[in-house]
């Protein structure tokens, strides 16, 4: 025990075998002219603090008290850090992912800010306040402190599976003497949560009024440019069932002609390779596409000139380690997530309504109703799967599920003498032209 120069308060010294040293102050006061005031009291301080050491060393806990739990937060999220790849790598994350994480403990950080308190001590976690967090999430509303409950369980959950990650973390460490327990919340069901897709007639009427939408005359340039790479983007997605984040990241050089295919069908047939760096599952493929058309106008737009007497995508060599989605008047810009994000909200103004009545229409709905198309038509089934990119037990408990009117929807098609001489053209196909298909049906 003993006192610092021109303090009155008594400090104790406590050696922790394995954790080196601590000096911390009693918060009894002494006095000058009787220095064995407070020293009873301020031992019995520091002989509390001695048995509570000896207390956690003995369940093989981490006794000294430097930091609190918001500086657990910081130290957990650094080492997640260290995990962060390019791509998906199996034991590995994304940047987005660590986006999410570093989110969902920014709202555990709130969740006590909001109760008033502040960095709280992990000796003094109070498990059945954590207990509530899930309730705390679904209820509370907080403008100054930025929080508002998400629109889905499964938000929440997908919260709690980073907060349970980080304390994993604590525990591990030996920071906490047991792991805590959650309050449950029921998931949406899958059919709910996901997703959704649009039949044939949405998809026609879809693709009529965005391409009515694309050739708008009363924009800037700029405008102009972002509504005619989406529509090509939209045919695009629904004819490769490319996921979005695949679709982002194709540069020219990912685009090769199908030497398997005759001349007139390599006109409209091509490949594309996906890399496994912009692969949601971090695994390289190769996607069959009828998209040459779609890919020849994005060049053009873009303002790439074609390259006289080259393969497909007739991009001079200069070009092809660029973007295809790429900024007006830049090249060797991504199109922003800005961008991406404005158009969708036009879309949805002009068809929600008119055509997608209550479904959860996405862009990610495109790669659904491409794939749905494809299982309507008995595209065999592992085929469809490694070309998507995705498992056949997937698409069988997703896509042979959907709902009635795509049966009958699909019946009602096939009735039309045109529309089956055109689609049977194709039946040995994993994908075809949507839009040129449905040209031949009166909807």
């Amino acid at each position: 025990m003993y006192k610092r120069p021109g303090s009155n308060v008594w400090q104790y010294f406590l050696s922790i075998e394995g954790e080196g040293i601590e000096r911390k102050s009693t918060g009894i006061q002494g006095d000058i002219e009787d220095p064995d005031v407070g020293l009873d009291a301020a031992k019995e301080v520091a002989l509390n603090r001695k048995l509570e050491v000896m207390s956690r060393q003995k369940q093989g806990l981490k006794a000294r008290r430097v930091k609190g739990m918001f500086d657990f937060i910081d130290e957990f999220l650094e080492e997640e850090s260290k995990r962060v790849r390019g791509h998906n790598i199996k034991g590995n994350i994304t940047k987005e992912t660590f986006r999410q994480k570093r989110h969902h403990l920014s709202n555990l950080k709130i969740f006590y800010l909001h109760s008033g308190k502040r960095n709280p001590r992990l000796e003094d976690l109070d498990y059945s306040k954590l207990y509530k967090y899930p309730l705390w999430r679904q209820t509370t509303t907080d403008e100054n402190l930025g929080i508002k409950p998400p629109k889905t369980s499964h938000s929440i959950l997908t919260e709690l599976s980073t907060i349970r990650a980080y304390f994993a973390y604590l525990e591990r460490e030996g920071y906490i003497s047991r792991f805590p327990t959650f309050h449950k919340l029921t998931r949406e069901s899958s059919r709910d949560h996901r997703r959704d897709y649009l039949n044939p007639k949405e998809y026609k009427q879809t693709i009529n009024t965005v391409r009515a939408w694309s050739n708008s005359t009363d924009l800037t340039p700029t405008q102009q440019y972002n509504r005619k790479v989406l529509y090509q983007v939209i045919l695009i997605m629904s004819n490769s069932c490319l996921r979005k984040g695949e679709l982002k990241g194709l540069l020219w050089s990912d685009l090769v002609p199908n030497d398997n295919l005759t001349q007139d069908e390599q006109k409209v047939g091509h490949l594309i390779k996906v890399r496994a760096e912009i692969s949601k599952v971090g695994v390289s493929r190769t996607v069959q596409s009828p998209t040459v058309e779609r890919f020849n106008e994005l060049r053009k737009l873009s303002g790439i000139p074609k390259q006289p007497k080259s393969p497909f995508p007739h991009i001079p060599p200069e070009y092809r380690h660029l973007p295809i989605l790429s900024k007006f008047n830049h090249q060797d810009t991504p199109l922003g997530v800005g961008t991406w994000d404005r158009t969708w909200q036009e879309i949805k103004k002009v068809c929600a309504d008119r055509y997608w009545n209550r479904k959860n229409i996405s862009w990610y709905s495109f790669r659904h109703t491409g794939i749905s198309f494809a299982v309507s038509r008995s595209v065999p089934m592992l085929q469809l799967a490694r070309n998507c990119g995705t498992g056949i037990r997937y698409i069988e408990d997703v896509y042979y599920h959907h709902e009635a009117e795509s049966k009958q929807t699909w019946d009602i098609l096939t009735k039309n003498r045109d529309f089956t001489k055109k689609i049977s053209r194709y039946q040995d196909e994993p994908l075809m032209a949507l839009e040129n298909v449905l040209e031949a049906v009166d909807l």
